[in-house]
């Protein structure tokens, strides 16, 4: 079972239909969610670098997700008919699992971590990104040492005046 990070667990349908979400308990793999729309412009300017990420990490124990929030499947449908999309869809039409995981701006990308705990969230697209969320995937792998607590992705460059997107890591969600 997923948890999300309030501590309640969820499942989600995938476009066809069959129930995800529960892990075995040997099963640590971890998690990317991306939370997308179709009509989401810097939604589609992430999917191609999700994409490659999956690809890179594949065989690594690192699964990635696309959770469409808050549309139909026929919606959905008719933009994977039109799109080249290779990471499996997750629906959450009602929105449910997007309001568990504070979803209000799109993208919205979390990070699980083989222990359960929220690793990663970050809302937005920026070029770049990409490194960051390498780091933290190779991190979490073991690859390479964590950044200190606290500290941000310093590859980005933030716009004047932006505050952070970013939430903060260890929250429980299995």
């Amino acid at each position: 079972m997923v948890k999300a990070h309030d501590e309640s667990e969820f499942y989600l349908r995938d476009y066809c239909g069959e129930p995800r979400g529960k892990r075995n308990r040997q099963e640590r793999n971890v998690l990317v969610l991306s939370f997308f729309a179709t009509w989401c412009k810097p939604c589609m300017e992430e999917m191609p670098m999700l994409q490659e990420m999956a690809s890179k990490y594949r065989d690594q124990g690192v699964l990635f997700y696309l959770v469409n929030k808050g549309q139909t499947r026929d919606t959905v449908g008719n933009f994977l008919f039109e799109q080249v999309v290779s990471l499996p869809v997750l629906m959450d039409q009602y929105e449910v699992i997007s309001k568990k995981y504070g979803v209000r701006e799109l993208p919205t990308l979390a990070v699980i971590g083989g222990n359960g705990r929220l690793a990663e969230y970050h809302t937005g697209y920026q070029q770049g990104y990409q490194k960051v969320l390498e780091h933290k995937l190779d991190s979490l792998l073991g690859k390479v040492l964590p950044k200190p607590q606290g500290t941000t992705g310093d590859s980005v460059p933030k716009p004047k005046g932006a505050k952070p997107k970013r939430k903060a890591a260890g929250q429980r969600v299995n």
